[in-house]
């Protein structure tokens, strides 16, 4: 091609003609990855490097060990979830906060690809989403612990206890008992997470009114 007719060309007509691979970039091997989980497809990192056109190497470079590629994806479907939970509970208090977590688990755990993610490794599926070391659970205690000092700050409920505490008690618990009762065949234990959920923030106001009271001065 000579120089006239590259500049009679626009930017789109000249990338079309280009037959080489368009450079990959960390975030559309991201896009990649999300895409194939949600089509249940289990997460392999030489078939995304391969079908990304860069090197195992270069891969891992970009987004660090699988279980970290992993973080990012669920958390990419985990607020979203969270925050159209709290959007679409009615109600202030106690009551809206312990329904919250229901919605919340009820819509992740129904979710077909998260179903299709435990059926085909449960050992790995249990590790990584109750791993509480990670940065999905540790991003699920900060949305739940806001969510809380909201309510407190409403005048909706009283804490005794950090929110952040309440909330790590709170993810921690739901998910032992969640994954790990689909993960043996149970039925998803959502009435016990959720009432653990009730008696925590119970007592945390029971604590408050007994500190407040005359009585106890």
């Amino acid at each position: 091609m000579n120089k006239a007719d590259k500049t009679n060309k626009t930017p789109l007509a000249m990338a079309l003609a280009n037959t080489k691979r368009p450079q990959a970039t960390p975030l559309e091997v991201f896009k990649l990855a999300r895409r194939r989980w949600l089509e249940g497809k289990k997460i392999s990192f030489g078939k995304l490097a391969k079908e990304i056109g860069v090197s195992r190497g270069t891969l891992y470079r970009w987004v660090g060990k699988k279980d970290l590629l992993m973080d990012e994806l669920f958390w990419s479907l985990t607020r979203p979830t969270w925050e159209r939970a709290v959007r679409e509970t009615p109600g202030n208090g106690i009551d809206h906060i312990v329904n919250v977590h229901r919605n919340f688990m009820s819509s992740i755990l129904s979710f077909p690809p998260m179903q299709q993610f435990i059926k085909d490794d449960p050992s790995y599926a249990f590790r990584i989403l109750t791993n509480f070391s990670s940065g999905v659970s540790k991003r699920t205690v900060k949305l739940a612990a806001e969510h809380l000092r909201e309510q407190a700050a409403a005048g909706h409920i009283q804490l005794h206890s950090p929110p952040e505490k309440l909330a790590e008690i709170f993810i921690l618990a739901n998910q032992g008992i969640l994954y790990s009762d689909v993960i043996s065949g149970r039925s998803p234990a959502i009435d016990k997470a959720c009432t653990i959920v009730r008696l925590l923030l119970s007592s945390s106001e029971a604590v408050e009114q007994q500190t407040i009271s005359p009585e106890s001065k």
